[in-house]
C-alpha cells in the first residue's frame, strides 16, 4: 500500500500552488498543466545529464571550500553563523556560477548581498501566500507587497545576469561551443 502511494503520480492542487506563483510564476515546481510541466520538464533534462553535473563538480567543490574556511574563520573569531542564511547564500554562489555562468560572491559579502537580503523580504511572506493564496492575490498587507516589490527586484536582477551574459557569449563565439550550455541556456528555448 506504502509502495503504490509513493510512486503514484498524483495531481497538483491548483489552489495549493496560487501562493507560491509571485516568486515562480509558471516554473517546473509548480506547474499544475501536466503537458506544460512535460514540456519544461523536458528541456531541462539535459542539464541533468551525468556528465553535466559531473562537470559541476569542481565548481561546487570551490564553493564549498569558500564555505568551509568561512566557517573556519568564525570559529577561530567564536562568532555566531547564520547556517540557514548561509546556505542560501553558498546555494546563491553555486547556481549563479553553474546557471547563469556568474559568480555573485554572494559569500564574502554575506551581510551585503542584495539577493539575500531580498530573500529574507521573500521567503517568510511566501510561505504566509502558500498557505492563504488569496494573500498574494489581495496584496493588501504591507508585508505581501514589500514581497513584490522584492521579487521584481530579483527578477530584474536575474533578467541582468542573463542579458550580461548573454552579452559575453556574443563576443565570444569562438569559446562558445568550448563550454557547456548553462541552465537559463536551455529553460530560454
Amino acid at each position: 500500500m506504502i509502495t503504490a502511494i509513493t510512486s503514484s503520480n498524483w495531481p497538483k492542487s491548483a489552489a495549493q500552488y496560487d501562493g507560491f506563483r509571485p516568486l515562480s510564476g509558471d516554473a517546473l515546481f509548480v506547474q499544475t498543466d501536466h503537458d506544460k510541466w512535460h514540456m519544461q520538464r523536458k528541456r531541462l533534462a539535459p542539464a541533468f545529464q551525468p556528465n553535466i553535473i559531473d562537470a559541476q563538480y569542481p565548481c561546487f567543490a570551490k564553493h564549498l571550500t569558500h564555505y568551509v574556511e568561512y566557517l573556519d574563520i568564525a570559529a577561530r573569531d567564536q562568532t555566531f553563523v547564520d547556517f540557514s542564511l548561509l546556505h542560501v547564500i553558498l546555494t546563491l554562489d553555486f547556481i549563479g556560477e553553474i546557471a547563469y555562468g556568474v559568480n555573485f560572491r554572494a559569500l564574502a559579502n554575506v551581510s551585503d548581498c542584495r539577493i539575500s537580503q531580498l530573500f529574507e523580504i521573500i521567503l517568510p511572506e511566501l510561505m504566509k501566500c502558500g498557505l492563504f493564496p488569496l494573500r498574494a492575490k489581495f496584496p493588501i498587507l504591507k508585508k505581501t507587497r514589500e514581497m513584490h516589490r522584492a521579487i521584481a527586484e530579483l527578477r530584474q536582477m536575474a533578467e541582468k545576469a542573463v542579458e550580461n551574459v548573454r552579452h559575453t557569449d556574443d563576443t565570444s563565439h569562438e569559446n562558445y561551443n568550448k563550454r557547456s550550455k548553462k541552465i537559463f541556456e536551455i529553460l530560454a528555448k
